[in-house]
């Protein structure tokens, strides 16, 4: 049975659940169209050049690629007929 107080925090939970859906776009499209800044590194300040490194490559991820596959194929060509004495 519901008493009085919990059905009013019920109503109430479900209104704040509901007014926030009801604004999220709005804030989401707001921050989207705010111009976007380059976070400020305290660390990096009063360098004369940049010291920042450029962007990484996908090299990582296709070596992470490769040793998976291998480890797969391996897997595929395992005799069946094996023995636990191998």
């Amino acid at each position: 049975m519901i008493t009085p107080m919990k059905s009013k925090l019920l109503g109430l939970c479900s209104w704040v659940v509901f007014l926030g859906m009801l604004f999220a776009p709005t804030v989401a499209l707001a921050a989207r169209n705010e111009p976007e800044r380059e976070p400020v590194d305290a660390r990096l300040e009063g360098y004369p050049t940049n010291v920042t490194l450029e962007g990484g490559s996908t090299a990582m991820t296709w070596i992470l690629l490769i040793v998976c596959g291998a480890l797969i194929f391996g897997g595929l060509f395992k005799d069946a007929k094996r023995s636990h004495l191998d």
